[in-house]
């Protein structure tokens, strides 16, 4: 009776088992059944997914901006408070310098392609050997 009983209780199993597999395979019929429900599936995972994703990536960008200015400001601040006198006076003498060697040679060049455009020939053009002088700074 126990070996019948064991048989009955197997073949039970197996044929709760082959139940499933039908029902799972009956979900699926046929390949693009699988693909649609595939794609269903993951676009709705990725809809509630969006929206923790985009919070996050927010707060990302936030936290770079703040920290960026921040930065920036506080050593801008640190400097200016803690440089010598003399070190702003030369950073500032420095620049004014730059810029007007910078405008001289704009206003130079600018003449040079206007001599050349108009055909009087090039002026101190590397072409006939002769160097460009810029302006020397300070």
């Amino acid at each position: 009776m126990e070996t019948e009983n064991n048989h009955s209780e197997s073949q039970a199993n197996q044929s709760s088992q082959a139940n499933e597999a039908k029902q799972q395979r009956a979900h699926f019929d046929s390949c693009s059944e699988a693909f649609k429900a595939g794609c269903d599936a993951a676009s709705e995972k990725a809809r509630e997914a969006a929206p923790k994703i985009k919070s996050a990536l927010t707060e990302a960008i936030n936290d770079f901006a703040y920290n960026a200015a921040y930065g920036a400001v506080f050593a801008g601040a640190f400097a200016k408070e803690f440089a010598p006198q003399n070190v702003k006076d030369a950073m500032d003498r420095g620049s004014a310098q730059g810029f007007t060697a910078g405008k001289s040679a704009a206003e130079n060049m600018r003449e040079r392609a206007k001599a050349a455009t108009s055909g009087s020939g090039p002026v101190d053009s590397p072409e006939n050997g002769e160097p460009i002088e810029l302006p020397m700074m300070g």
